[in-house]
């Protein structure tokens, strides 16, 4: 009877759905995540911001604990543990040789891209959640003036930070094996030079569009003078270039071929 079935038919049969891959991908995930040789970085990734800005912050001493959530843990910490997570996704599995057997499953190595990117967003996107929300219990435990209605602002601005600095990351993982340097020549180019130059042209910059949306909080206005004129674009532009990026990635690692040489190492 088995001779019987169409061969297109059990072909269909055996190619998994995008979801049915992410759920085998994401299992993957879960484990490397919180393996024994990440759970040091992945708890001080968590808690140790949180905690030098308890530590150090006095009550109500709103600029030192501004200072610590939006320039050094937002602006500067989110994006690179973003790189160092989403720029690592494809290049881990070429350390451990195991990008041959994934990209031979039967899907295509777009979706593979995009799944793995999935995976690794869902965990950012948690452990941002909760570092976010130990900051602002640092700003209600200190008693900051606004901390509530900054916090509004704050985690929704957070989500897209780690949406648009995740997509790149994942790019500027697949372009070179060299990615954390690729990311800080980005960083010092892009985000610091060009997102400072008072034109249009700054809208190339992430953060740019980030600091548009926290000015949104009127405790944000006053100490950083960032207005949140044009917040709705912003908004659209991160939305826009997150797409822009994930379509990028999946292009190249589409037709680059990707294989264990010394090219390849970190």
């Amino acid at each position: 009877m088995s001779a019987d079935i169409d061969p297109r038919a059990r072909s269909v049969a055996l190619r998994p759905t995008f979801w049915g891959a992410f759920r085998g991908l994401w299992l993957l995930a879960w484990r490397t995540q919180l393996s024994l040789r990440r759970l040091p970085l992945v708890l001080a990734s968590l808690g140790l911001i949180p905690i030098l800005a308890y530590a150090t912050v006095e009550d109500e001493a709103t600029r030192p604990f501004f200072h610590w959530t939006v320039e050094f843990y937002f602006l500067l910490g989110l994006p690179l543990y973003c790189l160092s997570v989403c720029g690592a996704m494809i290049r881990d599995e070429l350390q451990s040789d195991t990008l041959g057997f994934l990209s031979t499953r039967p899907m295509t190595r777009a979706r593979l891209f995009l799944g793995k990117f999935l995976c690794n967003f869902i965990w950012l996107q948690g452990l941002a959640l909760l570092c976010g929300l130990l900051m602002v219990a640092v700003g209600w435990t200190r008693a900051i003036s606004g901390i509530t209605a900054f916090a509004l602002i704050f985690l929704a601005a957070q989500f897209l930070a780690v949406l648009s600095y995740g997509a790149l990351s994942s790019l500027l993982g697949l372009i070179h094996q060299r990615y954390m340097v690729l990311g800080f020549i980005y960083g010092f180019v892009v985000e610091v030079g060009i997102g400072q130059i008072p034109t249009n042209i700054n809208n190339l910059s992430l953060s740019r569009h980030l600091r548009t949306i926290l000015g949104n909080d009127r405790t944000i206005q006053d100490l950083y003078e960032w207005t949140p004129d044009r917040t709705l674009f912003s908004v659209a532009a991160m939305l826009a270039a997150s797409a822009l990026f994930l379509a990028a990635g999946a292009v190249l690692f589409t037709f680059r071929e990707y294989h264990q040489s010394e090219e390849m190492q970190k």
